[in-house]
């Protein structure tokens, strides 16, 4: 069994990219997935966050589709096995998201493709999962479902942060206790958690986060040497290595521009006066344009001021983020109306 997690497929990164660079690392993504796909034969399970938000768009679910048909037609005995994360679900939705499409199109493959979208629920054999809940409330009732099971020699996977008290605030991520946690161990389980995209693992072993198998973004390289897919065989977990930082990733001074077209991730780092500061962005945005690296990110302090990419991406990015769009996006069509009838 094959178990991979936030691919976010079709993701749309605007700050430290170009157009170019942006389609580049959508296809080098779906080439991912792909890639990871050729390496099982028999069981795959999608551990949430397959696409990068509610609505990729149609193209990148029929790519990944036929990526996932291929797969099925090559693989007789193949089965696919899908969980909701937090970008497969938004509050008031309107329209079916891209996941739902996804899976509704893999259902015409006339084999067994099983979808998670809500709850506790028994996956295959000894892997159960429980799928993004609308919010935290309803997850620790399915926490408390899963700590009332005997896990024994089991597994659950779940979407969420652990030990993360701000996401217990958020409708849009959910956390995972250490109290919790000791509750499903003592039940038998050992935990699989995607959402998080850098690996580690606790309570020797019985809690893994995998992290994601590609970066999609320079603050998933961070800290991050190898990404790894987890497989389970024989009732065994096994880490296999689907990325590494060497040759793919590099910090370097702004100074010391350009780098290796080798690269795909890079941070540019260093200080600068604020005289210097419009020769940062000129030198960076020519990097953009002329390297062929997916992102290129500033984290430049500019007289102890950080234009961290990981907080706000860049001086450029902070221009192009629409406010009044992104909130407009949450609303319903009424509340829509009522806005705009107070805008005007």
């Amino acid at each position: 069994m094959l178990i991979i997690n936030d691919l976010h497929i079709g993701v749309n990164r605007a700050g430290g990219t170009t157009p170019q660079s942006q389609a580049a690392l959508r296809e080098y993504l779906r080439d991912g997935l792909r890639t990871l796909l050729e390496g099982e034969e028999e069981i795959v399970v999608v551990n949430g966050d397959l696409f990068d938000s509610f609505d990729v768009g149609n193209f990148e679910v029929i790519k990944t589709a036929k990526i996932f048909f291929d797969w099925l037609n090559k693989n007789k005995s193949g089965n696919l096995y899908f969980i909701a994360g937090n970008h497969d679900w938004q509050p008031k939705a309107e329209k079916v998201s891209s996941f739902n499409t996804l899976c509704y199109m893999l259902q015409f493959s006339g084999r067994s493709t099983w979808f998670g979208t809500v709850g506790f629920s028994h996956v295959y054999e000894n892997v159960s999962c429980i799928a993004h809940m609308p919010n935290q409330e309803m997850f620790n009732a399915e926490i408390a479902k899963a700590a009332e099971f005997n896990g024994k020699g089991r597994y659950l996977l779940l979407h969420c942060n652990y030990k993360n008290g701000f996401a217990e605030n958020s409708d849009h991520s959910l956390n995972l206790s250490d109290e919790q946690v000791g509750a499903l161990i003592e039940s038998g389980w050992t935990l699989v958690l995607g959402h998080e995209h850098i690996g580690r693992t606790f309570r020797g072993e019985r809690v893994i986060i995998v992290g994601n198998q590609f970066p999609s973004s320079v603050a998933d390289c961070i800290g991050d040497e190898d990404k790894h897919c987890l497989r389970i065989v024989e009732g065994r977990v096994h880490f296999e290595r689907t990325w590494s930082s060497y040759e793919n990733y590099i910090e370097v001074d702004w100074r010391l521009l350009p780098v290796s077209d080798k690269y795909r991730f890079i941070r540019v780092t260093g200080n600068a006066t604020a005289a210097e500061s419009a020769e940062v962005i000129r030198v960076i945005s020519k990097l953009r344009q002329t390297h062929q690296a997916f992102v290129i990110g500033n984290a430049v302090k500019i007289e102890g001021c950080d234009l961290n990419d990981e907080i706000a991406s860049s001086v450029e990015d902070i221009a192009v983020f629409d406010v009044a769009a992104a909130i407009m996006e949450e609303l319903t069509e009424e509340e829509r109306a009522v806005v705009k009838g107070l805008l005007e």
